[in-house]
């Protein structure tokens, strides 16, 4: 090499970094330890209804309008891109499965809605933009499986599907509404 990075003038001490940590003096209860962090991370029960909802909101708010901003950036163009065509892709996928599976009953379109009403409402309330948002392997099976159910049955499709989707909400929202995150 012909560049040659010359040495510090000073080294620093290293007798700080060689000595073992000092013992805490007072004893450390773990357990109000472990409960310390929970209250900090917002999975403690509040006893209110809807009470960690609203503790959710309170810490996220601070940041919420930053992250817009942040959004915004240039960096994170590629980001944008990657994620529109790695959800847009199996949703479309699965939705033209879903077509022959259900007897066109629900397909891509369905699909695309669903995915977009999903991923926009994830975005806003929960911050955590990679999750499954719409059809995928688990998801045809289930649909099928349904399909095929209301078929022997003689039951109408759409109908029952809303009907698990109106239970699934409910039972959802008891669940947000008792904390049933903390336990």
């Amino acid at each position: 090499p012909t560049i040659r990075i010359e040495p510090p003038a000073a080294i620093p001490s290293q007798d700080p970094r060689k000595k073992p940590p000092e013992k805490p003096t007072h004893e450390v209860d773990e357990e109000e330890e472990e409960q310390k962090i929970r209250e900090e991370t917002g999975l403690s029960r509040t006893g209110k209804l809807f009470g960690g909802l609203m503790n959710d909101i309170k810490r996220k708010t601070p940041w919420y309008w930053s992250d817009f901003k942040d959004a915004l950036a240039l960096q994170c163009v590629a980001s944008w891109i990657f994620l529109y065509f790695a959800c847009l892709s199996p949703i479309i996928t699965f939705g033209g499965l879903l077509a022959e599976a259900t007897g066109k009953n629900m397909a891509a379109m369905e699909s695309l809605v669903s995915g977009f009403v999903c991923g926009m409402g994830y975005g806003f309330f929960s911050g955590q933009p990679l999750t499954v948002l719409g059809s995928t392997g688990p998801v045809l099976v289930f649909e099928t499986i349904v399909y095929d159910f209301c078929l022997t049955a003689g039951w109408d499709y759409l109908s029952f599907r809303f009907c698990i989707g109106t239970w699934m909400s409910i039972i959802l929202l008891i669940l947000v509404a008792v904390d049933a995150s903390a336990l």
